[in-house]
């Protein structure tokens, strides 16, 4: 076994030195059973995804003394592959992250981990941490066969167990420019992984270098169907899904997320005719794998080292809140707006610009923050990726595309929540097409311009494009600030006492009617009133010039995303001396104030009604008293056939034809000539 020494750098959050590692290659056939008899062969392939480094043990999680335990027990007696599908380290825990997930690899090295798919977050410092550091610390094989020019990886790994030869091939997502920082993995191309599987898999079989193939995909989402015939078994990662399809073909399995899972797979292989049959398809629960306690001293020891260097600089006190911060990746959330808005002060303090919105991706909250006080490893498990923040111009045009851009046209997930910053607001409407819901933004209280330029600040993953934003990559070249973003929040909360979320909502969805008309009642539709968690709002008011009417708020989704949740429908009398473009306002009892812009169209008369009754409301807008210019004022157009015959005799100087062709018809009518 390979001795680690932990050396703390907190500013870098760097690791210390490792001993290298032997890698496996691509191809080459590794004997790990005894020689080949006749008759079947029998081996088990146990499988874990999106570990990321949760190695001690909590409430929440087994921890490797008790995974490592059940490992073994899966093997005793069986000719044995301990496999992974990725994300084995990156957005790990205090304790992992703050020693650059060094404990990590040493673990699942004494656990015995064989081959393992690469994940997105494998590349959270860069491909070239991974190929230079992460491969050679790693007694395993690392597989990506759909991801060209990565150092380090090979397509698949052949082993032959009990004299019969697995293959085993590897893929990531192909989204990957979406999910770690662009810049740092620039040169890769990736590719569709399942089509990849599938290709290589055929090959493997139809050239007879494989008996059996396994796909270790870190991907979910993809349905049995999908892979080639040659494909035996694939085990599934990146969505932390729990599955379990032994009857179809290949067998489907995914073993969840942390090691809250093991999925173990026993095959029979018959030599004479090539049949794959699997005796038994398993994925133990958290609780099952817990039960397994044979010590594990070794483990343990790798455990204790690296919470004592981590826990001095960890239990720092660093401030102090009195509320809960709740985070949600699927809606707004009072955590994900607080980053946002930590990150434009923080940008703002740290560098020459005044930053005018600040924004943060969902995906970058891992942790919420809980009251009372705070240290240093729990600010860290709110934002645990490392990322640099920075800032670039953008115009107001671009920015609006990129608040469109959380819409998307995927039935799965159609929308990507964004954390905005306390002095944005904007409005939208739910049921306009992907790419046309926001109806407006404000900005410190004035409306967007689309061509101005403003100061973004965020993450330089967000910045880049990922997640799909692709609208912030239009903007001026990045701020190389070389500041981390769990410092910016270290910051805040040390310079601000007892700070407190954003009650307000960032955005409201406004249903409105096809047409609003002046002296008509109008029924607005209204959602995105609450979060999840931490809101109090029970009204919601609308103001639209002296008219204001309110409905309660229920707490419910009104829409196709979950971001809709808090819907309130208020019918409001247009005031009848309204018309063009108005500002209709709206507000909640928990502060959230927006502004959305209102076309408003003429009041609409019954046939056989006269408007001069019951109102003193004139078609100018007027009221009786009010003293008008007569030349502003429109009035009735009266038949005068004199006056008609006059007219076609002035157009007949011009034209004889057009007197013959036009007054006739006129003079019989008795109407007037345009």
């Amino acid at each position: 076994m390979r001795t680690r020494r932990f050396r703390l750098n907190v500013a870098t959050i760097t690791t210390a030195t490792a001993t290298a590692a032997a890698i496996a290659v691509s191809g080459t056939t590794v004997a790990v059973a005894q020689p080949a008899n006749a008759g079947t062969a029998q081996l088990t392939i146990s499988n874990i995804t999106d570990f990321h480094g949760y190695w001690n043990t909590t409430q929440r999680v087994p921890g490797a003394t008790h995974l490592k335990c059940a490992v073994d027990r899966a093997a005793e007696g069986r000719n044995h592959i301990f496999t992974s599908s990725g994300d084995l380290i990156g957005a790990s825990p205090f304790e992992s992250m703050l020693l650059d997930d060094a404990p990590t690899i040493d673990v699942l090295n004494l656990m015995g981990l064989e081959v393992s798919a690469v994940g997105n977050h494998e590349f959270d410092q860069g491909a070239e941490d991974f190929s230079n550091r992460v491969v050679n610390e790693a007694n395993w094989s690392w597989v990506a066969a759909n991801a060209d020019s990565i150092d380090g990886t090979e397509e698949y790994v052949i082993k032959e167990i009990d004299g019969v030869k697995v293959a085993f091939v590897g893929t990531i997502t192909d989204d990957m420019p979406n999910l770690v920082n662009p810049a740092a993995i620039a040169g890769i191309t990736w590719n569709n992984p399942v089509a990849v599987t599938n290709s290589v898999a055929d090959e493997l079989k139809n050239s007879k270098k494989a008996d059996i193939v396994v796909a270790l995909v870190h991907e979910g989402g993809i349905k049995a169907s999908e892979f080639s015939d040659s494909v035996d078994v694939a085990f599934l990662g990146h969505s932390h899904q729990v599955i379990n399809e032994p009857d179809n073909s290949p067998v489907l399995i995914q073993a969840g997320e942390y090691g809250k899972n093991l999925a173990n797979v026993d095959i029979s292989f018959d030599r004479a005719t090539g049949e794959v049959t699997f005796d038994k398809v398993e994925l133990l629960d958290a609780d099952q794998i817990r039960a397994c306690d044979t010590p594990q001293p070794e483990v343990e020891a790798i455990v204790k080292e690296a919470v004592d260097a981590a826990s001095a600089e960890g239990n720092r006190v660093i401030g102090k809140v009195d509320t809960q911060f709740y985070r949600n990746g699927a809606q707004e959330s009072q955590l994900n707006n607080f980053i946002a808005e930590v990150t434009r002060q923080g940008v703002t303090n740290n560098s020459a610009v005044k930053v005018d919105i600040g924004v943060m991706n969902a995906g970058g909250v891992r942790a919420e923050l809980e009251p009372g006080e705070v240290t240093y490893a729990e600010a860290f498990a709110i934002q645990p990726f490392g990322n640099e923040n920075t800032y670039i111009e953008l115009k107001g045009s671009d920015f609006l595309a990129a608040l469109e851009q959380q819409w998307r046209e995927d039935p799965d997930r159609p929308m990507f929540p964004l954390g905005i910053s306390d002095n944005v607001t904007y409005t939208y409407d739910p049921t306009a097409p992907v790419g046309s819901k926001v109806t407006s933004v404000t900005i410190d209280g004035k409306p967007l311009d689309p061509e101005a330029t403003y100061i973004v600040a965020g993450s330089q993953f967000l910045l880049n494009g990922g997640d799909k934003f692709e609208a912030f990559t239009r903007g001026s070249a990045q701020a190389n600030l070389g500041y981390i973003d769990v410092n910016a929040l270290v910051e805040y909360l040390g310079a601000n006492e007892n700070p407190t979320p954003r009650t307000s909502q960032s955005n409201i969805g406004v249903h409105l009617p096809k047409s609003l008309k002046a002296g008509e009642k109008a029924t607005i539709e209204l959602s995105s009133l609450l979060y999840a968690d931490g809101e109090s709002a029970s009204t919601v008011t609308v103001t639209l010039g002296d008219a204001t009417a309110s409905a309660p708020i229920t707490a419910e989704t009104g829409g196709a995303t979950q971001n809709e949740y808090g819907v309130a429908t208020v019918e409001l009398d247009v005031p009848a001396g309204l018309a063009g473009t108005q500002e209709l306002k709206i507000t909640t009892d928990a502060g959230t104030e927006a502004v959305v812009p209102v076309e408003l169209g003429a009041a609409t008369t019954a046939p056989g009604t006269d408007d001069s009754k019951g109102d003193d409301t004139k078609d100018d807008g007027s009221k009786d008293g009010d003293k008008k210019d007569p030349s502003h004022t429109v009035q009735p157009v009266k038949e005068n056939p004199v006056l008609t015959i006059a007219r076609i005799a002035l157009v007949g100087l011009t034209s004889v034809l057009g007197l013959i062709s036009r007054f006739i018809p006129a003079f019989l009518r008795g109407g007037i000539l345009a």
